[in-house]
């Protein structure tokens, strides 16, 4: 096994990670960008939740309205991210541990 993660860590060594344009710093950043950008539509579950938040919302002045709807977005994007790159180093572990 040790000369597998040897292996593994010469070619890592010899072939830089191109980041090409994009704005991420990190390989899990990376990974996530291609995440996100690979969902066409939301499951049923969030668009209903969105319908739930548009009926709620349209009772606000316009501002309020976009302050609020902005706020929420954030705050799901964010938490997105956490659990994929959560997800990403629990998995590296598990191998880790079963290795």
């Amino acid at each position: 096994m040790d000369k597998i993660a040897q292996r593994l860590k010469a070619y890592i060594d010899t072939h830089p990670f191109d980041l090409g344009d994009s704005d991420c710093k990190t390989v899990l950043d990376q990974l996530y960008q291609a995440y996100a950008e690979s969902h066409e539509s939301d499951p049923t579950e969030i668009s209903d939740g969105f319908k739930a938040l548009e009926e709620f919302l349209c009772n606000l002045p316009l501002d309020d309205n976009n302050t609020v709807f902005n706020l929420c977005c954030r705050l799901c994007s964010a938490y997105e991210r956490k659990a994929f790159i959560d997800g990403l180093q629990y998995g590296a572990r598990l191998m880790k541990d079963l290795i």
